[in-house]
Parts: C-alpha cells; sequence; structure tokens
C-alpha cells in the first residue's frame, strides 16, 4: 500500500542520515563544522518524524462489475427459484445467486453465460438520473405489482420483475408502464445512488479506486457503511453481508476478511462534508472496540455514528445501545435499518488502561496500552473467559451459542470447587480518584463503563443495594467498581438472586498487582503480570442508540 511504501521509506533515509552522521563525526574535528552539521541533522530528524505522523488516506477499492456477478453457492433457497439462464427450476445443492443483484444460475456453465449476458448492480454511472435494474423472475414472497397492485411472481415458472435498487415488482405487462427512474425505494436515506460515485483508475495496479461521491437529491440522506468479517465466530456474517449487499450499494458493504478496516473508515473523508455518515458493525464487542480504535487513530473531521449489528455471545454494548442481545443470520435486514435511522446519536465514554510492568533486574519495562469500552475485570471472571477463550482456539472447537453457554458453565462450575483466584485482595492494592480502597475477602474487581456486564447482567442496579446506588451513565466520566467473592456468585447475579459489593463510583482508577492474575477488557483475556494498571478518561466515541 502508500502507506507502507512511504513508511519503508522513510525508514531507509532515517538510517542513511544516521549512518552519515557517524561517517563525519569520526572526520570532524572543528567545532564550528560539528555544530552545523548538528542542526542539519536535528532538522532532518523533525522532517522525517512530522511526515512519519502525518495523516495517511487509504485507497478504497471499487469491485469492476463489468467482470461478472458476485456469486455465493448455497445448497438451499428460501424459496423455489429459477435459474435466469436456462429457466429450469433449480435443484437443492446446485445453485448460486449474486448477492448484489439476486440473479440466480443452476449451474457453472448458466453462471458463465450470467456474467457475459446479464449486468450485475451497478456501484457508479455517468447517468445523471438513476433508473430502475429490473431483474426477472424469483420476486420476494407476498410480492405485488407497482401499477396494478395485485399479487405478481406467484406461477411457477420464471417471470414478472423486481428492481434490485427499489425491491419494487411488476407483472410482465405492467412492467414497461413504470417510471424509468428509480427513488430507491423506502431505504433511499441509507444508500448512496451510483450516479452519484466518481471512481479512477489506480496506475500501479490497474484497479479502480474511489475518488469521489457527490451528495444526490435526498432529504436526510445518511448512508450507512457496514463493517463485518465473515470468517470470525460462526460465519453467520457472512450471510448478514450478502444480505446488505443486495440491499444497499454493495460498495458500502466492507468484509474485514478481505479489507483492512481503515479503507472502509475512507467513506467519511470521501463523502461530502455536510452528510453525517453511520457505520454499522457486524459483530461482536470485540469487532467494535476494534473500529472505535480505527476511528480514533484515523482523527477524522467529522467521526461516523456508530451503530452494532449484534453476532456472537456477550454483545453488552450492544444491548446497552437497544440494539439486542444477538441476531442470526436471517435478519430482517430492512427492520434492521430502519431501527438504525430512527436511533438518536450518543457518546460513549472510552476509557484508557495503561499497563506499568514492574522493574526487572533494575531495569524499568516498557508500558503498553489499551482502550475499554465496556468493563474491565481481574480475578475469577476473567478466568473462566481465559478458560473458553483457549478452549476456543483448539482445532476441534464448534461455534455455536448453545456450546458457548455450555462451555462457560463448565469453567464456572469447575471454579465454585477450586477457588483457583482465592484471597485475590492480598495480592492487589486499589485506589479509587487517588483514594485507597479497604478491600473485603474476594476473587474479582470488577470495573464497569456500560451498565451490561457477562452477556446481560445488570449488576449495579440489582437488589436492594440498587436502588439506592448512584445513578449509571456511560457518557458521564464515571466508572463503576464493585467485588466478588466467588463463582458461585457470578452465577447468583445471573440467576437475579443475589448483588455485588458496591464499591463505589471514580474518574479514575489504579490498580497495583503484586502477583499474576488473569485479567479481562471487553471479554478479552490474557494472564496479567504485576505491576500497575491505571486506568483514565480517553475520549468519546459517537453511537447511535435506541430507546
Amino acid at each position: 500500500t502508500t502507506t507502507t511504501t512511504l513508511m519503508d521509506l522513510l525508514a531507509s533515509l532515517s538510517s542513511f542520515l544516521t549512518k552519515l552522521a557517524a561517517f563525519f563525526t569520526l572526520r570532524m574535528s572543528e567545532t564550528t563544522e560539528q555544530i552545523t552539521f548538528g542542526i542539519v541533522l536535528a532538522l532532518a530528524v523533525i522532517v522525517i518524524v512530522k511526515l512519519t505522523n502525518r495523516r495517511h488516506h487509504y485507497n478504497l477499492h471499487a469491485r469492476d462489475v463489468m467482470k461478472g456477478h458476485r456469486w455465493c453457492v448455497t445448497r438451499m433457497f428460501s424459496r423455489p427459484c429459477f435459474c435466469n439462464i436456462c429457466q429450469k427450476l433449480i435443484m437443492v445443492s446446485d445453485g448460486a445467486f449474486c448477492d448484489s443483484c439476486g440473479v440466480c444460475a443452476n449451474s457453472p456453465e448458466c453462471i458463465v453465460a450470467a456474467d457475459k449476458t446479464l449486468p450485475c448492480k451497478l456501484i457508479t454511472t455517468k447517468s445523471l438520473t438513476h433508473k430502475h435494474h429490473w431483474i426477472q423472475g424469483n420476486l420476494p414472497l407476498n410480492a405485488s405489482c407497482e401499477v396494478c397492485e395485485r399479487d405478481c411472481g406467484t406461477e411457477p415458472k420464471l417471470n414478472d420483475w423486481w428492481c434490485c435498487w427499489c425491491h419494487r415488482s411488476a407483472h410482465d405487462i405492467c412492467v414497461s408502464s413504470m417510471e424509468e427512474v428509480c427513488d430507491l425505494g423506502e431505504l433511499k436515506e441509507c444508500i448512496v445512488p451510483p450516479n452519484c460515485v466518481r471512481l479512477k483508475l489506480s496506475r500501479m495496479r490497474k484497479r479502480l479506486l474511489f475518488k469521489e461521491v457527490l451528495q444526490p437529491e435526498i432529504q436526510n440522506w445518511s448512508p450507512v457503511i457496514v463493517i463485518g468479517n465473515r470468517k470470525s465466530g460462526s460465519n453467520e456474517a457472512e450471510s448478514v453481508l450478502s444480505s446488505f449487499r443486495n440491499v444497499l450499494n454493495p460498495a458500502q458493504v466492507s468484509d474485514l476478511a478481505d479489507h483492512p478496516p481503515e479503507e472502509a473508515l475512507e467513506w467519511c473523508r470521501l463523502l461530502p462534508s455536510n452528510v453525517e455518515c453511520r457505520v454499522v458493525v457486524a459483530g461482536g464487542d470485540g469487532t467494535v472496540g476494534w473500529i472505535f480504535n480505527v476511528i480514533h487513530k484515523m482523527n477524522l473531521v467529522r467521526s461516523p455514528l456508530v451503530a452494532v449489528l449484534p453476532l456472537g455471545t456477550g454483545n453488552d454494548l450492544s444491548r446497552v445501545l437497544g440494539f439486542g442481545e444477538g441476531h442470526t443470520k436471517y435478519v430482517d435486514i430492512v427492520e434492521y435499518l430502519q431501527e438504525v435511522a430512527s436511533a438518536e446519536p450518543a457518546k460513549l465514554d472510552r476509557w484508557s488502561v495503561r499497563f506499568i510492568p514492574k522493574w526487572k533486574l533494575g531495569l524499568p519495562m516498557s508500558s503498553s496500552e489499551r482502550f475499554m469500552n465496556n468493563y474491565l475485570s481481574v480475578g475469577v471472571d476473567a478466568l473462566v473467559t481465559l478458560n473458553f477463550d483457549q478452549t476456543r482456539k483448539l482445532p476441534f472447537y464448534i461455534c455455536n451459542r448453545l456450546i458457548n453457554k455450555l462451555i462457560y458453565f463448565t469453567f464456572g462450575t469447575k471454579d465454585i470447587f477450586e477457588h483457583e483466584c482465592k484471597d485475590l485482595d492480598k495480592k492487589l492494592e486499589l485506589y479509587m480518584d487517588n483514594q485507597k480502597v479497604q478491600l473485603p475477602n474476594l476473587e474479582a474487581v470488577v470495573v464497569l463503563n456500560i451498565a451490561s456486564w457477562g452477556a446481560g447482567v445488570r449488576p449495579w442496579t440489582m437488589g436492594v443495594g440498587g436502588a439506592d446506588a448512584p445513578k449509571q451513565d456511560f457518557s458521564d466520566g464515571l466508572l463503576e467498581v464493585f467485588c466478588l467473592v466467588s463463582s458461585f456468585h457470578i452465577a447468583q447475579l445471573q440467576l437475579g438472586i443475589s448483588e455485588p459489593i458496591r464499591l463505589g463510583q471514580c474518574s479514575s482508577l489504579k490498580l497495583c498487582l503484586k502477583g499474576m492474575a488473569p485479567m479481562q477488557i471487553d471479554g478479552e483475556p490474557w494472564e496479567q503480570y504485576p505491576g500497575t494498571i491505571v486506568v483514565s478518561h480517553s475520549h468519546q466515541a459517537s453511537v447511535l442508540l435506541r430507546d
């Protein structure tokens, strides 16, 4: 990439200047020459640092639809489908469909013929207006004709038409009466019209790149960019991303398995400055945190509003933002985009978690930093998550929500008898707003930024003490801290028959860890070495909140 090439060039230049400095230092004896050379070298280093730290732009690639469709092979269609080439009924295990325009084929020969004769959904066009793109047959269930308002697509053959942009339908005899111009349908505020996209051809690799996005004449236009990873979890994201391509402009959907998130977020720079960009992250809390980190690193002039389409097991942030506890691959994309359109902007606190390890052999160790969105914990709940994470990486692991919950239950039950985090209070010191806190006998310390923890538990407001607990808000710059006494205590909280040991709220926190202990941030666990953990407010992320 352009960024990698520039970084390599700067590294080579820096190495050359260092060697040049060593060469002249050995040979120069006069003080004046040394001072002059030192000034020149210092200026060169400053220039290199400025070039290295400057804002880099990523190229947003576009698929060349003239080379054919984007085929997806399937063993079963949701309804009887007919091949758009030979017009035969597609049998089970023989079908393929284009997830962009909906064209279907039942054999490799028909796929080749469809690529040559049937145009795919366009990403860009030079036309001043956007026109319908009609696809014959395989209409949605309960489709009705836009002209005569009667049912259409009901006959067991390839007949009638539907537009792959606005998803309106028409009979064979009615389609000619439809207006030529397409208004993109009920989701037009979310879609980037192809006549507003301008592409360019890269000189080096001869690939299509996005050059510019113009603003269409659509009221309240706020396009939605979808980011997901088809290779994560149980591969539910692959089906979800395909469904989004069928509804939106296919270029608005980015797969992290093919492109880095920085490329997808280039939409925020391409869109007009007065347009609000919305980003839908299809994945779990880890994927959402990844996107938040990239947005913060890119230092965008106008940060996008982030919504979550939860896939996975925990999804605590999605629950708090009002987008539910989880979806399957059969999610209703139209209904979900309508929920995104009705959501309100909000701010989410993001916290810097800095790790300062103990000195080794009298030498200081380098510190590291992570960001927290949901919660942080040290102790038994992190241990259960760590054991689950190690199990998930085994080659024979089968990803399934029910299996995931069973594994969590198994490790939680196991620790009820083993108590691996017993007397954790003797291994750490806790400071809240620079005030040392006297800890009870415990097996875990949990720090909350949001109300949901442990796949839907609301610990801060549970029990009798929850009514008197200070108000919790993910944008107030405050953290909530509580303790857990055992793995059995976690199970009681899951069932709603107990409450946590609340330590209070704070705007900064410090943990001094005297020995190794399991730790997690937003569901990502590891074994933490002794040292100091400092939590402080970093910035706020822009999110969408459903009531």
